[in-house]
């Protein structure tokens, strides 16, 4: 069934076609083929010196009377790294009409270089989508590459802010009265015009990623576009009419009524002795077992459910999610599909209907009064324990009666504790034990992490290669296979080059391999959220026995810094008693979110961090 980001067919184009429009056509910025030879000869850009390329002109015009859009850029480029602005996609299902050239400056003169069909390939996205991938010959540093191209439909988007600098983005968007559309705005940087149908920004910097940074779509400046209405067929208007799309759909709501296959596992499951959350958690698993994901992210099953289940074995989010809603209704339960935006794709509105840009779909079940989100599409994720991924704002429950939002959070945290207990030698070596226990997104990250290696001794291998000095002489693992479980870690190990001996002091970092030695946080001021995604507790104890003859000359003091409303904090604490120090380190992020007016404060709370961390114990030689 092709879907509304489809609609491209031959009848609509003739019907739009005979629209009548009369706009006055502003003058087009740049023109194809026509090159400011002072342009080439630029070899900094000096608004942005680090700049390894820019974007001259960028601009976009869509006309509805032709149902086209055309977007023509020009792009310099200044370093090595720049040309990879050289290779560029362009996604449409349909044939587009286009065009690129490189200019080189060769002995004062304008060197053009055309691309070739040969340097234009067709990818297929999925179904009957797919995309466009050209490469601009010859391009190096020093080139001014532009491509022009048209396709027959509304742009998804606009972006005026790219990864590099760009010195003009100006487009221009006609409506009509049997062709509307909605447009969403993003960013945080303004535009030096802003009219009816026509947006130019100028002089915008290069957008630059920061840590702990949710989707760059929901910050980068930009539009968002929504197909509102095709003569008398209205689509996005609502969000009530994006869930009516999707429950008539056959391969969405569809498939939910069609899922009879299930009718024996769900019975079976319903006469097993078990609580109701045993039930459920029954099913999730059997789902997980029976489908493996093939990393597909999708909101539509395009194909009926029993392939994946019963034959294929693998299949997408949709098919997967849509089994798992399908058996759980069929046990009994208070089950729905929800549909998201994923973390990469950005934030959803609940005043800016879209069908496009949803693309996952998970599932809720309500057991004895309580509501859990689910997405059985990962083998080592426990029952609601959702991938960061879907970690992403706002959702929708698609069903008839019960259409609503439902916020994207998750009860779990990432929960690590560490003990050690180590014997230190008067020549500085230490000998001990230091065991890990991981819980929720901490035991799932590891589980995962531990699918890149072939065996546990060669992860072994690999700790004791980024942790220097560290040999490791022994070690076990528990609960590694059960995921309802937290992953234990046990080493019996002898650190190396851990401390220093000078004359008749050692001197130790108690923290040893936990030390935090950077700001994650460099930029005076953020214009973005933080975002940690989950909670976070992370709790580090040292039992540290000193060799006879030595006594404590320095030790860190005890310390506790707290986040603004109780968002997060760390705890250092000390004890010396006799020859045994303990040190206790606890740190947490209670609230995921921390907003642009909190981050001066949470800037301050890390320095404070990398300064408890800094600070050593001494120990002293007895004299005599």
């Amino acid at each position: 069934m092709r879907k509304i980001y489809l609609l491209k067919s031959t009848s609509i184009l003739i019907l739009i076609l005979t629209f009548t429009l009369q706009v006055f056509c502003q003058k087009a910025p740049m023109r194809y083929g026509k090159i400011d030879i002072e342009d080439l000869k630029m070899t900094v850009y000096e608004k942005d010196t680090t700049a390894e390329a820019v974007i001259l002109c960028d601009y976009g015009v869509f006309s509805p009377e032709q149902l086209q859009f055309t977007r023509h850029c020009r792009i310099k480029i200044l370093k090595k790294e720049g040309t990879s602005y050289a290779t560029l996609k362009v996604n449409s299902s349909s044939e587009i009409m286009l065009k690129a050239k490189c200019y080189n400056l060769v002995d004062g003169e304008i060197e053009t270089t055309k691309m070739k069909k040969e340097s234009i390939f067709k990818e297929k996205i999925e179904n009957e989508l797919s995309a466009t991938r050209f490469t601009v010959p010859n391009a190096k540093v020093g080139s001014i590459i532009e491509y022009e191209y048209t396709i027959p439909w509304i742009p998804y988007e606009w972006e005026f802010q790219k990864s590099i600098p760009v010195v003009w983005s100006e487009l221009i968007m006609y409506q009509h009265d049997n062709f509307t559309y909605r447009k969403t705005f993003f960013g945080y940087e303004p535009l030096s015009v802003n009219e009816k149908s026509r947006w130019i920004a100028k002089d915008l910097p290069a957008f630059r990623s920061e840590p702990y940074m949710n989707s760059r779509d929901n910050y980068i400046t930009k539009f968002e576009f929504d197909v509102i209405k095709v003569f008398y067929t209205q689509y996005s208007t609502t969000w009530d009419k994006v869930n009516e799309t999707l429950t008539k759909d056959e391969d969405f709501g569809g498939r939910l009524k069609t899922a009879s296959f299930l009718n024996t596992k769900a019975k079976q499951i319903k006469e097993y002795d078990i609580s109701n959350l045993q039930k459920a958690k029954r099913a999730y698993e059997l789902v997980k077992s029976n489908i493996t994901w093939d990393e597909r992210y999708r909101k539509y099953a395009y194909k009926p459910l029993s392939n994946a289940f019963n034959r294929e074995k693998n299949g997408s989010s949709a098919d997967i999610n849509l089994t798992l809603v399908a058996l759980l209704k069929r046990i009994g339960f208070d089950a729905y599909p929800v549909v998201l935006s994923t973390r990469k794709r950005g934030l959803i509105s609940p005043y800016s209907p879209s069908l496009t840009k949803l693309n996952y779909v998970i599932a809720q079940v309500e057991i004895d009064g309580e509501k859990y989100l689910l997405d059985a599409t990962e083998k080592l994720a426990p029952f609601g324990l959702l991938p960061e991924r879907c970690i992403n704002g706002d959702a929708r429950i698609v069903d008839e009666t019960n259409a609503t939002w439902v916020k994207l959070e998750t009860k779990n945290k990432s929960l690590n504790t560490t003990y050690t207990s180590l014997d230190l030698s008067p020549d500085g070596e230490l000998n001990g034990n230091i065991s890990y226990k991981m819980s929720e997104y901490a035991a799932y990250d590891f589980r995962k992490n531990l699918e890149d290696y072939t065996s546990f001794d060669e992860y072994i291998e690999y700790k004791e290669s980024s942790n220097a000095g560290m040999m490791i002489n022994d070690y076990e693992i528990e609960n590694k296979d059960d995921i309802y479980l937290p992953v234990v870690t046990k080493y019996d190990v002898t650190l190396q080059n851990s401390t220093d001996v000078i004359g008749d002091n050692i001197y130790i970092n108690p923290m040893l391999f936990q030390k935090m030695d950077d700001n994650p946080f460099k930029v005076d001021d953020r214009k973005y959220p933080v975002d940690y995604t989950y909670p976070h507790e992370s709790t580090y104890i040292l039992n540290l026995k000193i060799p006879e003859g030595y006594t404590v000359d320095k030790i860190p003091e005890s310390a506790k810094v707290s986040l603004p409303n109780s968002k997060g904090g760390f705890l250092y604490s000390v004890s010396n008693t006799g020859n045994k120090i303990q040190i206790t380190y606890k740190f947490n992020i209670n609230d995921p979110i921390i907003l642009s007016t909190e981050y001066k404060q949470l800037k301050e709370f890390y320095d404070h961090i990398i300064k408890k961390h800094s600070e050593m114990i001494i120990l002293k030689k007895n004299e005599g």
